[in-house]
């Protein structure tokens, strides 16, 4: 009898702790900030105990790591939601940026336009067309002025051709007048000697 009752509490000693794994007692990561979940939920069911294929948990561990799962999910939120707030303020200054540039833009356009061109005459005209239009206009009046310094010079020597062959003219008026009156006279002479010699 000794013999079985022996062997019944070597068996029932045997068959209490077969189903049980060795406690290695680690640092409890539940109470500390810098711990991740997932190093939480490993330190729960590493030291849970096993029943029957069941996980024995301290009620205070699960209430513990709800309040950090809970924790976590309100700072992801408020994460969420500052990027949210970050990324509406960022696409607001891109959009601010964008109207910005186009605005750049069209005043550049302006610039350009405005360095490109002239107002000639009220309307604005390119600055090579104004080029082209002072040339045309500087060539028109070197040809007109020179075409009337011509004119100028042609007539001021035909002037000075005329004043020289009026004077010609002149002397030799002049001349014929001398001659005409000397002839006068003889004939004035002679008509008296033959009205003395008739009388």
């Amino acid at each position: 009898m000794l013999k079985v009752l022996s062997i019944s509490l070597l068996l029932f000693c045997s068959l209490s702790f077969q189903g049980q794994t060795p406690v290695v007692i680690l640092e409890n990561p539940l109470n500390s900030e810098k711990s991740t979940l997932n190093s939480q939920h490993k330190f729960i069911m590493e030291q849970s105990t096993t029943y029957i294929n069941n996980k024995v948990v301290k009620i205070e561990w699960i209430e513990k790591f709800y309040s950090n799962v809970k924790d976590s999910l309100e700072l992801i939120k408020n994460m969420s939601s500052n990027l949210e707030k970050a990324y509406s303020e960022e696409r607001k200054a891109s959009k601010q940026a964008i109207e910005k540039l186009t605005e750049v833009k069209n005043e550049l356009t302006i610039v350009n336009s405005e360095k490109e061109n002239i107002t000639f005459l009220g309307s604005l005209t390119s600055k090579s067309l104004y080029k082209t239009i002072t040339w045309i206009i500087i060539i028109s009046l070197s040809t007109f002025l020179f075409f009337f310094l011509f004119k100028f010079k042609s007539s001021n020597r035909t002037t000075k051709e005329t004043k020289e062959k009026l004077k010609e003219i002149e002397i030799e008026l002049n001349e014929t007048k001398n001659k005409s009156r000397i002839k006068e006279q003889e004939l004035m002479r002679k008509l008296q000697d033959e009205i003395n010699k008739n009388n």
